[in-house]
């Protein structure tokens, strides 16, 4: 770097060659581009210092003579009504001006130059103006001062200002090169989890395929297969249950009708132990299997036989086939419904009793976790991916802005250098 910015000071290693910069040198060449405003600065002010600095001694020397006991006798008679007045005042505001301190640093001497400039100019027009005609000589002498004071300041000025205009170019450049190297550092983050990922993806998919040889070769082994027969043999006892329920629940179904217009009936007579009865049957049929078979006997019984007392009166009248058998066979709903409960809980109790065997087997419990550790891998696949898919277009997002940004470093270093300097090809994101 340091063999760089020697050359860069000589003037490049050829004439109209310009010297090329790499992105990792250019702070350290703003640094020396600062560096070198500072010195032309320091040597711009340092000529006007020394005037200004007489100046303003002189300024000094000139207002200590209105406290000399002199000036004061004269003062004394000259003085009258606003003069009078201003006097003390003009002083006051002369002197503040010039308390202010002169830094070393060039700019802070520019602007403090200025502010006693404008303090000094604000006490002439404000009570400087009455004191021309009585004191001539003085006056003038302090006017010639600040006038040395606003030559010397705006001598300096285009100096000033082409400084600043150059620091704030280079301070702008610093900005968008800290931005560019920080997305660069994002994108290599960002490579990086792009690397990692993917990795992380084609490993669990090797994973998966791990798995899924394990449960194909399980299938074939000689224990699962056995393990399948039993479960081909309880969703069997599960279509035979299904059946049964179907066939209960078409029993119910037509004894609830009539169960129904019977309660309607003894409703209609308020007999009221007739309602109570079927009205039990009724909730009783409503019921899912199995049930309750000394219960259910009971119940529909009772339900039953006064179905047939409300039928032998003529209150009821069945109204199809099923409907009549039902009332001919007093018993014929409470067997029915207890023969379906009982084969209903002895098919539910093989099923249980065979789903509990299967469950315990090795073959089962094996197979059971290969099917969850393929679900959790396949699961983290989809994560991966989804996740992989944002960095992807994360990365090339901040690769457009980092296209965008080196260009902008090209052109302000091109700028900067008056085309002496080329900045050089981008590095990759990881250095």
């Amino acid at each position: 770097m340091f063999r760089f910015l020697k050359g860069i000071i000589k003037g490049g290693e050829a004439p109209g060659i310009p010297a090329i910069l790499r992105i990792g040198e250019i702070h350290e060449w703003i640094q020396c581009e600062e560096g070198k405003v500072r010195e032309e600065l320091g040597t711009l002010v340092a000529i006007h210092r020394e005037r200004i600095t007489r100046a303003t001694s002189r300024i000094d020397e000139i207002l200590a003579g209105f406290d000399a006991a002199e000036i004061e006798e004269v003062t004394h008679r000259k003085l009258a009504g606003v003069t009078e007045r201003s006097m003390p005042l003009f002083l006051k505001a002369m002197r503040m001006s010039l308390s202010r301190e002169l830094p070393s640093d060039p700019e802070g001497f520019y602007t403090a130059t200025g502010e006693i400039l404008r303090g000094c100019l604000s006490a002439f027009r404000g009570q400087g103006r009455y004191l021309g005609s009585r004191f001539p000589a003085e006056m003038k002498a302090l006017r010639d001062g600040v006038d040395t004071i606003g030559r010397e300041a705006n001598t300096m000025t285009p100096g000033i200002a082409k400084a600043r205009e150059r620091f704030q170019a280079l301070r702008g450049l610093r900005e968008v090169l800290d931005g560019y190297l920080a997305a660069k550092g994002r994108a290599a983050l960002a490579g990086e989890e792009v690397q990692a990922l993917e990795t992380a993806v084609g490993q669990s998919r090797a994973s998966l395929e791990s798995v899924q040889r394990a449960l194909t070769d399980l299938g074939k082994s000689e224990e699962f297969q056995a393990c399948e027969q039993d479960l081909a043999r309880v969703r069997g006892l599960g279509e035979e249950r299904d059946g049964v329920v179907r066939e209960y629940r078409g029993i119910a179904a037509t004894a609830l009708h009539i169960l129904g217009k019977g309660e309607k009936i003894a409703s209609r007579k308020k007999d009221h132990d007739t309602v109570r009865f079927l009205h039990e049957a009724i909730s009783l049929l409503e019921m899912e299997l199995p049930l309750n078979n000394d219960m259910a006997k009971g119940i529909l019984v009772r339900g039953q036989k006064v179905l047939t007392a409300l039928a032998a009166t003529g209150d009821l009248t069945p109204k199809n086939r099923e409907e009549t058998e039902l009332l001919e066979d007093p018993k014929r709903l409470a067997r029915e419904v207890q023969e379906l409960s009982l084969r209903f809980s002895r098919l539910s109790e093989e099923i249980d009793s065979t789903e509990e065997a299967v469950r315990c087997r090795p073959a089962i419990v094996k197979s059971h976790d290969l099917h969850k550790e393929a679900e959790d891998l396949v699961s983290c696949i989809g994560r991966d991916e989804e996740r992989l898919a944002k960095v992807r277009a994360g990365c090339a997002d901040l690769d457009r802005k980092l296209q965008g940004s080196f260009g902008d470093i090209r052109k302000r270093i091109k700028a900067l250098s008056h085309g002496s300097i080329q900045l050089g090809e981008p590095e990759p994101a990881g250095r």
